[in-house]
């Protein structure tokens, strides 16, 4: 609180207390008092003004500067309602009780919000779980009746269970609420899950997969894991040539981490889209071509990555492949933040 400002704010009060001394002093004056007594009279209201003025002063500058102390240090600001202490001066006290109330409609309002988060996070997961039943009944069809038409009717359904996958985990991953464990598990065992979902698509499109150096102890959430691999195994046999494609996923490491790369000889990714290609929404050039990617997936990747406290990240060279590689911290020290 500025000193200037706090005489400006004042500044109406002084010209009344000088009108005042000034009526003061005149009627003093005519009734014969004698200018010593004027004086001390003066000296006095005065004397008064000024204290009052500079105790007001005082009390106010010292709990403003600890408020803005206690609003720096805090790294939640909004939580400043909750801490900062009662002003004894009154329009302090106004703009105190104020807050309180606003603060309470906040809270009031982001706890509807979240209720509102549950129940739609909620609806998405029976619906996922609904919808998923007559298209297990569809895939068990066609198994049982294969041919070219039937094969065509499965890879669709693959993509719809694909979209599917990405609507659960974006409900889940835009959650209030923490929906996953970070736990030690085998990297081998998630990688093969995934690799089975697709293996019609391996087989039919002749598209190799080479496994190397697996047998790896990882720590993160099994499922958001797998919704990851997956939706990059997707991506890797959708710009992947058939017959000559070929898809390798090995890992590498470097002290306290360990890297698993899934590697494609697709179509690669332009070096103008590869920063953007985790960005919410963004298709690119390949995605131009492909009318029907929507953007989601690498972008749902990065952000449950995010969640898991793994790093990843792509390189690429177009027309010869793309490669994603992700992260896993080799302690479990990072556990505590789950």
């Amino acid at each position: 609180m500025k000193t200037s400002a706090y005489i400006k704010e004042k500044l109406y009060l002084i010209c009344i207390a000088f009108l005042t001394s000034c009526i003061t002093i005149l009627f003093l004056s005519a009734i014969n008092v004698n200018h010593e007594m004027i004086l001390v009279v003066s000296f006095l209201f005065w004397g008064m003004v000024l204290a009052i003025l500079i105790i007001e002063y005082l009390r106010r500058v010292g709990y403003y500067r600890r408020l803005q102390e206690t609003l720096t240090q805090l790294d939640k600001k909004y939580l400043i309602t909750e801490i900062m202490e009662e002003p004894l001066f009154m329009d302090g006290r106004i703009m105190y009780d104020t807050l309180k109330i606003v603060d309470k409609s906040m809270n009031d309002y982001v706890n509807s919000y979240k209720i509102t988060q549950k129940e739609y996070k909620e609806y998405v997961e029976m619906w996922v779980h609904e919808i998923k039943t007559p298209l297990a009944a569809a895939k068990l069809i066609i198994s049982n009746n294969p041919n070219e038409v039937t094969h065509s009717i499965y890879e669709e359904i693959e993509k719809v269970e694909t979209y599917v996958d990405q609507a659960l985990f974006y409900a889940r991953s835009t959650s209030v609420e923490k929906d996953y464990a970070i736990k030690e598990m085998q990297l081998a065992p998630t990688i093969s899950k995934v690799i089975r979902k697709h293996s019609k698509t391996f087989i039919y499109e002749k598209i190799k997969i080479t496994l190397t150096d697996l047998d790896k102890t990882i720590y993160s959430d099994s499922k958001w894991l797998e919704f990851i691999f997956d939706q990059i195994i997707t991506n890797a046999l959708k710009y992947t040539p058939s017959q000559s494609g070929e898809i390798k996923i090995y890992t590498s490491e470097e002290p306290q981490m360990t890297y698993v790369h899934i590697q494609d000889n697709g179509i690669g990714i332009p070096a103008t889209d590869l920063p953007r290609i985790f960005d919410r929404g963004f298709t690119g050039n390949n995605g131009r071509k492909n009318e029907k990617a929507t953007g989601m997936g690498l972008y749902l990747c990065k952000t449950l990555c995010d969640k898991l406290y793994l790093k990843i990240s792509a390189s690429s060279v177009p027309s010869k492949g793309t490669t994603i590689t992700i992260g896993f911290p080799a302690s479990d020290m990072y556990r505590m933040h789950s």
